[in-house]
């Protein structure tokens, strides 16, 4: 039975998300994503820690955002080490719209929907 799994297909390649912020943060702010692995999908606990920490006023889904999209930030070469979750996090402290322009086309193109629809989906086959 296992075998099987092996038949099914691949997701199809979503690509690299660019999120052009320089209407606001200045010429060439282009941000870059790669697509989310189902690793990525759940927070490291060490992690999540730390960030309730850095972040105490937010609650869990907002950081669970933040690690995902700092997760699957390109770094620029400009970047210098900088860390992405601080660094998404101190923007959704600071700028919630830009924030949320970034997580509504982050999920635009990388919808995470569809994983709730999918256990949703085991549990009524595994029912039947």
């Amino acid at each position: 039975m296992l075998k099987a799994l092996s038949n099914v297909p691949k997701d199809p390649d979503l690509g690299i998300l660019s999120v052009d912020l320089s209407d606001i943060a200045g010429e060439g702010a282009v941000f870059k994503f790669r697509e989310p692995k189902a690793a990525d999908i759940f927070p490291d606990a060490k992690e999540l820690g730390q960030m309730r920490v850095a972040f105490p006023e937010f609650p869990d889904p907002m950081l669970y955002q933040i690690y995902l999209i700092a997760r699957t930030y390109l770094p620029g070469p400009a970047d210098d080490g900088e860390s992405p979750v601080r660094a998404f996090g101190n923007l959704a402290r600071a700028s919630k719209a830009t924030f949320f322009r970034i997580l509504g086309e982050y999920t635009a193109k990388f919808p995470l929907d569809s994983f709730d629809d999918r256990i949703d989906d085991a549990k009524n086959d595994s029912a039947a």
